[in-house]
């Protein structure tokens, strides 16, 4: 068993092209492996301060306490969208680049913005409010847009125009077993109706709590 060993999957990739679907996939594979599993998606502790232009504080807020899941042996597993390539840098070093998995899930921006509109929860007033300023201010001749930094060191490409969550969840569950962060063997078979989409804090894997 390599239980002892800790990763970190670090999803990245636009906001709505499926990288929680692809987590919920996942989670039923890793209880098969008998692993403690934390996964840090929407984390209250951990969001944004009013005082913060950008999420990069938040993002490596949540890079230390997946670094501490990981040094204790869990698998933590990040869902971010963390844009800017820098960010995701200093999150792999955070954690230990030998202990990072980063896993880029993609779909086109059209798509994206129709999974996120189908969404239950919704953005505070705060958000939209900023959403709007910035979208008026980003039509200004003189404002530079800041788009998503290509992933330059993924361990992983997800196209969610191609894969299905649960295929998406095995191609992870592989290229765990090829690192040796998992013992290898057949891989389970994931359940095909996932749960309800919404926002994951901190789950553990109910194996380890009793």
């Amino acid at each position: 068993m390599t239980d002892s060993k800790g990763v970190c999957i670090w999803f990245t990739g636009r906001s709505g092209a499926g990288k929680s679907t692809i987590t919920r996939a996942l989670l039923p594979l890793l209880d098969e492996s008998q692993r403690t599993v934390s996964v840090l998606d929407v984390v209250p502790l951990l969001k944004k301060r009013w005082c913060e232009r950008t999420s990069e504080g938040k993002l490596l807020r949540k890079a230390f306490v997946a670094s501490e899941i990981v040094k204790h042996g869990g698998v933590a597993i990040c869902v971010t969208v963390s844009a800017r390539s820098e960010t995701r840098r200093a999150a792999r070093q955070i954690i230990g680049a030998e202990r990072f998995l980063e896993v880029l899930v993609e779909a086109p921006p059209e798509v994206a913005r129709a999974r996120k509109s189908r969404r239950k929860r919704k953005p505070s007033l705060l958000k939209r409010t900023r959403h709007t300023l910035r979208r008026y201010a980003n039509l200004l001749p003189f404002r530079s847009q800041k788009g998503y930094d290509d992933a330059t060191t993924p361990a992983l490409e997800i196209d969610t125009m191609e894969l299905t969550a649960q295929e998406g969840a095995r191609a992870i569950y592989k290229l765990l077993q090829e690192r040796g962060f998992i013992d290898t063997g057949a891989i389970p078979a994931v359940p095909q109706d996932l749960p309800a989409d919404g926002a994951a804090a901190l789950v553990s894997s109910p194996l380890r709590d009793q």
